[in-house]
């Protein structure tokens, strides 16, 4: 008898906890039936890709040509490309808020704990950088798992990732240069990055969480992702673009993150001298 009582309250509560976790994020609702929304249709050419009804022709085939470029990007990044996030292109603010809590920024993702993702875009994010940035969140999220990423990743190192891939903030030769297959010309690589505001930096222990991340005003975020590119970069510049995939897998395996970042930058050295 016990049991069955049991078992009812388990089942209820397995049942409750997503129902609830919708009803407290419904913009994550609305992603989930974007197929079935009257209001966007899917990209012709693109997977995953839902682009707004409002949106131009000029706007779509703008939107289609940044998304191969920016997939394209991340391949070259992480040595091939597992991210199976659905694109969500909003020119309007207005419809950007109902998929993007609060639809501050260019872009934001979502990620579920059951391997659903979803790369929203405002007027903002019709760019190859806003979408690299946010391709490569999910990237991480594909290769290490919801669960993974929020307890072993700290926040200063997915934001300083994703910056790496962002040119509007960094200078694509850090990694592009070796084994790139873009020509030095190309339109996509940007030699003078928009500068951070130039104050001391934060500690990157105290940019562990997203709340520790995006928690203060307008400065502190700016000097949190400041804080993170400059670690990144540091790392990267040292260990090389071959050694994020060598990170991730680490990580996905079960090896602590902190290790393995120390321990890739102290090999990398040692081989050095």
């Amino acid at each position: 008898m016990r049991e069955n009582v049991f078992f009812r309250y388990v089942l209820l509560l397995l049942i409750a906890l997503p129902l609830g976790f919708l009803v407290l994020y419904p913009q994550l609702w609305r992603c989930i039936r974007i197929s079935q929304s009257a209001d966007y249709r899917l990209l012709t050419g693109l997977s995953n890709v839902y682009v707004n009804q409002s949106a131009t022709a000029s706007q779509q085939h703008t939107f289609q040509q940044h998304v191969i470029t920016a997939r394209s990007r991340i391949q070259r990044f992480w040595g091939d490309r597992r991210g199976q996030a659905t694109l969500i292109y909003c020119p309007r603010q207005s419809d950007y808020e109902q998929y993007c809590a609060g639809g501050e920024g260019a872009g934001c993702s979502i990620g579920t704990p059951w391997g659903a993702a979803y790369l929203i875009l405002g007027p903002d994010g019709n760019n190859t950088d806003v979408i690299a940035h946010e391709l490569c969140h999910d990237e991480l999220f594909a290769r290490l798992g919801w669960w993974r990423v929020k307890q072993q990743i700290p926040q200063w190192f997915n934001e300083g990732l994703a910056l790496m891939v962002d040119y509007r903030f960094s200078n694509p030769s850090l990694w592009e240069k070796p084994d790139s297959s873009v020509r030095p010309d190309s339109a996509e690589t940007n030699p003078n990055p928009m500068p951070f505001p130039p104050r001391p930096m934060l500690k990157l222990t105290d940019l562990e969480t997203t709340r520790n991340f995006f928690g203060g005003d307008y400065a502190h975020t700016m000097l949190a992702y400041q804080t993170a590119a400059e670690e990144v970069t540091r790392w990267l510049s040292i260990v090389g673009r071959a050694s994020i995939p060598i990170l991730s897998n680490s990580v996905a395996k079960g090896d602590s993150f902190v290790d393995t970042y120390r321990r890739l930058e102290r090999e990398k050295r040692a081989m050095d001298k």
